[in-house]
């Protein structure tokens, strides 16, 4: 709450929990994703929030993605009150997932505090999300929108879904994780916030293989004559097009000037920022031809982008 409790737009997003040891859950597998277009680091606590933090990020409309966002216990303003971009549209409140989990009938965590006076009371712990993307639609209005994640779609249904269990802890563990999940679920709807359920099941290993390898040279600085890599993009172009394999055109270009690192980064920036199309359903292999039809990711996971309204 300290992170975000007085949170306004302009200001650099602190996540609830950071990647960092002592702090992140234990067990979990944590990393630090540096953005250039947020800039800042985004805060993964496990491998599937790693992976749908990339293709949020590969996304033209994305304008921010806040992980680890506090669900407020008690009602709050929209997570876009504020934004410069909302000026005049009126934004629903979230209600509070206390009023919430007592409608389900789910017992909410809480947690004991001292008070100044000494005496001791018992408080309602802010739960979390996963990953809050922030769109513009066709208009330039923006929209947010939930997901949380898991590495399979079956743990949705039951918390700790791998460990060793009776049947009656079992069906314990089934019930808390469908309530969970129901009562995050209903606190964005409350604000018009649709909520995505994202599994690493869902996804194709060479779709997470290729945005990791792109991912990797997104931010790399080039310090070449920004003409010199318009030309040499127009070349990547007509390679890619005619079958050529596009590292021919980098060695080509690198044997004038040098640099070959950096015309090989060009490549793979110009793939992510969209400005040369190819299928993330086969592998990105710059040695070999690439296959320029079909493919899409904002195609093929568009569902996953839409608002509530759509």
């Amino acid at each position: 709450m300290s992170r975000q409790g007085r949170f306004e737009w302009g200001d650099t997003y602190i996540p609830a929990t950071l990647a960092i040891p002592r702090e992140a859950p234990k067990g979990s597998r944590i990393s630090r994703l540096n953005s250039r277009r947020l800039g800042r680091a985004i805060h993964a606590l496990s491998t599937p929030e790693k992976v749908f933090s990339q293709l949020a990020l590969y996304h033209p409309d994305l304008i921010d993605l806040h992980e680890q966002k506090m669900l407020w216990p008690l009602s709050s303003g929209h997570p876009l009150r504020g934004h410069p971009l909302t000026k005049g549209h009126f934004l629903c409140p979230v209600t509070g997932t206390v009023e919430i989990a007592k409608e389900l009938g789910f017992k909410h965590h809480e947690i004991g505090v001292d008070l100044a006076d000494g005496r001791r009371v018992k408080m309602p712990f802010p739960y979390q999300g996963d990953l809050l993307l922030y769109l513009k639609d066709q208009e330039g209005i923006p929209y947010a929108i939930n997901w949380t994640v898991k590495d399979s779609k079956a743990a949705f249904g039951e918390r700790r879904i791998t460990a060793a269990k009776t049947p009656v802890q079992q069906k314990k563990d089934r019930a808390h994780a469908t309530l969970r999940t129901e009562l995050e679920k209903l606190y964005y709807a409350s604000a018009g916030v649709r909520t995505v359920q994202m599994s690493m099941d869902e996804l194709s290993p060479t779709v997470i293989a290729n945005l990791d390898l792109l991912f990797m040279t997104h931010e790399l600085p080039l310090s070449l004559c920004p003409n010199l890599l318009d030309d040499f993009r127009s070349s990547v172009q007509e390679a890619a097009f005619a079958g050529e394999p596009v590292a021919y055109v980098a060695i080509r270009y690198a044997k004038c000037w040098a640099s070959r690192d950096q015309f090989i980064a060009k490549i793979y920036q110009d793939i992510w920022q969209r400005k040369l199309l190819v299928n993330f359903l086969k592998p990105i292999l710059i040695d070999q031809p690439l296959d320029m039809e079909g493919g899409d990711l904002l195609q093929i996971y568009a569902s996953l982008f839409q608002g509530i309204a759509s």
